[in-house]
């Protein structure tokens, strides 16, 4: 079974493997300060859905609150010490 892997920008994306979904660094705005999305859409509430979700480190791109609270609760969160 191949691994599927869709990119939603700036450093999040889904990974799905085997029926296991990942979700990296979740951003769901069209900005955030200074940054701002240059291509595609805001992600759709389908991206959110994930079995876990990686957060790289702790810049606020990276770790970005409101978006965090758009998973389902229950989502497992492995973050940096």
């Amino acid at each position: 079974m191949p691994v599927d892997v869709t990119w939603w920008g700036h450093a999040t994306c889904t990974v799905e493997d085997s029926g296991v979904r990942v979700l990296t660094d979740p951003l769901f705005t069209r900005r955030l300060a200074h940054l701002r999305r240059r291509r595609g859409a805001v992600p759709p509430p389908r991206a959110a859905a994930a079995r876990a979700v990686l957060v790289s480190h702790l810049h606020a791109d990276h770790l970005h609150l409101p978006s965090l609270a758009r998973l389902a609760p229950g989502t497992t969160l492995i973050v940096p010490r």
